[in-house]
């Protein structure tokens, strides 16, 4: 546990903190040591009530906060109002992060905090990430990039810690199952999350539902919804059973969707992220 020391070493020297507390082990993590490092009375822990955020997420950072004994906000964001967001840039990102600091620096003033610390991992600068822009345009502190902690030494440390969810899959932001220049809606983001909540009450573990909009035969007033389907790669051989897959294409088709399809090279973190202008020649605008 020598790294997880000098983790809490080096977060003392920020003497009070917010903690940008998505729900994930990362930010987890992060709370846990400045908990540990400065005590509960100088950090809050902070989450953004944002519809790009699953319900059940919401909630259990809640239930997570209480586990730990530390003192937790909800607050929201406004980021759905900017069209630089919505309208699905390749930096999308940088928009949400960029509203998200903005709110968390305006709470940091108000109640004398003197820093902000987020969960961005070392393995995460090899990825395409516009949002850590916006994190250093705000002089987010990111001590896990700094000591470069990767996910797996996360994930080993916080077991020994007993944080209960040490092997919790990654669950970035609904969002990200839009391809850039495709809108990001209200009514996509309910549509991904339902269907992401067949997958997860079907039992599988690590899944994305992307979301695709197809102009019928050119005409951009009528849109076919597609779902494409990621699975762990651990476990789409479930999946690849007569079935479960009429079972999975009937639900979706129940809430929304005109086709439903999988991915047979699995689910693999960032893919959106392979070429930021590719919508698979579907209409930039829908």
């Amino acid at each position: 546990m020598e790294r997880y020391e000098d983790l809490k070493s080096h977060i003392k020297q920020y003497r009070r903190v917010i903690v940008a507390f998505s729900g994930g082990i990362d930010s987890y993590f992060v709370l846990k040591a400045s908990i540990d490092s400065l005590g509960k009375d100088k950090v809050l822990a902070v989450t953004a009530d944002s519809p790009s955020l699953k319900a059940n997420e919401k909630e259990q950072t809640k239930y997570l906060a209480h586990k730990i004994d530390t003192r937790h906000k909800t607050i929201f964001t406004e980021e759905m109002q900017n069209p630089d967001y919505y309208n699905n840039p390749a930096n999308r990102c940088f928009f949400c992060k960029d509203e998200l600091y903005e709110k968390l620096n305006e709470l940091k003033n108000e109640h004398n905090y003197e820093y902000i610390l987020d969960g961005t991992n070392f393995d995460d600068m090899s990825d395409y990430r516009p949002g850590y822009q916006a994190s250093k345009n705000h002089g987010i502190v990111s001590p896990l990039v700094e000591l470069k902690f990767t996910k797996n030494e996360i994930r080993e440390i916080s077991k020994k810690l007993g944080l209960e969810i040490w092997d919790k899959p990654s669950s970035p932001c609904l969002s990200s199952r839009i391809p850039y220049g495709q809108k990001v809606t209200l009514e996509k983001l309910s549509l991904i999350e339902k269907a992401e909540e067949v997958l997860k009450d079907i039992g599988f573990k690590e899944y994305r539902v992307r979301h695709f909009e197809i102009p019928q035969n050119g005409d951009n007033s009528i849109k076919l919804k597609l779902a494409k389907i990621d699975i762990g790669k651990g476990e789409i051989h479930k999946v690849l059973n007569q079935d479960l897959m009429s079972e999975i294409d009937l639900k979706l088709k129940s809430i929304g969707y005109n086709f439903v399809t999988l991915d047979l090279s699995g689910l693999k973190s960032g893919s959106m992220n392979v070429n930021p202008k590719l919508s698979l020649g579907f209409n930039k605008n829908t």
